[in-house]
């Protein structure tokens, strides 16, 4: 297949990016910041320019929708460029798709669906966002699926877990724990460390994608988490074993979300897929991997 990758420069997007090569498919990258990998065709744009997407978008066979503010710290601090990018960008990305006849496989996220009414979440609980980063994320979702229903462009949500691996983001929990505890600094907890999070490896993640495009099933969104629930007390606890530091606790961080067990349920059922890598096995390739830790 020919796939579009938005996003290919950033942390997840380039592991799409690089699985989807891996298995045997021509990918194209697309990123408003340039790529330093070689591996695939990579084309700088702007998700908002609706002309630079759909000349991206010519020819291919699928989109792997992961271009957008994924830094919710950024997302909170500018709420109009969240909107903006996560929003008009996908709306963007759905006239291209529409023009190429191809489908879109969207990054969506686990916390559209805020507070917990019950659990497992599955793909039927009410969505709830609170945050500029879900609120837009759930928005980009629904255009999408909406020009599944109106235009019948094929498109599938992927509601991912909080995605760790290679290529984190500085200002990520894993990076600032591990840096950290390497340099010899305390690592500071925001609130009791209880919040649960279903810690997803960035290629498993990956593998929902690839066989998202491979799928004929579309106008569906799916959770793709691990079915592990990890706190944040758990994860410092294991780096500072590895890296022995002093744990302390601060104010909790206002906005968090909430901690919550999701159902991957769906998607083993509709694409086959489960995550495959345990948590301490992901960590421990973080901790041994020097590049992540630097």
């Amino acid at each position: 297949m020919k796939i579009l990758v938005t996003g290919s420069a950033g942390f997840l997007g380039g592991h799409v990016a690089r699985h989807l090569v891996g298995s045997g498919h021509e990918v194209k990258g697309f990123d408003a910041a340039p790529s330093s990998d070689t591996a695939y065709e990579s084309v700088i744009g702007d998700l908002l320019d609706t002309e630079s997407v759909t000349s991206a978008a010519e020819g291919v066979d699928a989109v792997c929708h992961l271009g957008a503010i994924g830094d919710v710290y950024l997302a909170a601090e500018q709420p109009q460029l969240a909107a903006a990018v996560n929003v008009v960008g996908s709306s963007n990305v759905a006239i291209a798709a529409a023009e190429a006849g191809a489908k879109v496989v969207y990054a969506s996220t686990w916390e559209v669906y805020g507070e917990p009414e019950y659990q497992p979440i599955d793909e039927d609980h009410p969505t709830s966002p609170d945050h500029p980063y879900n609120i837009t994320k759930l928005a980009g979702e629904q255009l999408l699926l909406a020009s599944d229903r109106l235009q019948g462009v094929p498109v599938t949500a992927l509601r991912i877990g909080t995605a760790y691996g290679r290529g984190l983001r500085p200002n990520s929990v894993f990076r600032i724990f591990i840096d950290r505890a390497r340099a010899g600094e305390p690592i500071t907890i925001q609130g009791d460390g209880s919040q649960g999070r279903q810690f997803t490896y960035a290629a498993d993640i990956a593998s929902a994608f690839e066989l998202a495009c491979r799928s004929d099933a579309h106008s569906i969104a799916m959770n793709i988490v691990a079915p592990e629930v990890i706190s944040i007390k758990e994860l410092a606890e294991l780096v500072v074993e590895r890296f022995p530091t002093d744990l302390t606790f601060g104010e909790a961080r206002p906005g968090d979300v909430p901690s919550a067990l999701v159902s991957p349920a769906l998607a083993e059922k509709i694409l086959g897929w489960r995550a495959v890598t345990q948590f301490e096995t992901g960590l421990g390739h973080l901790l041994e991997d020097e590049s992540d830790v630097t």
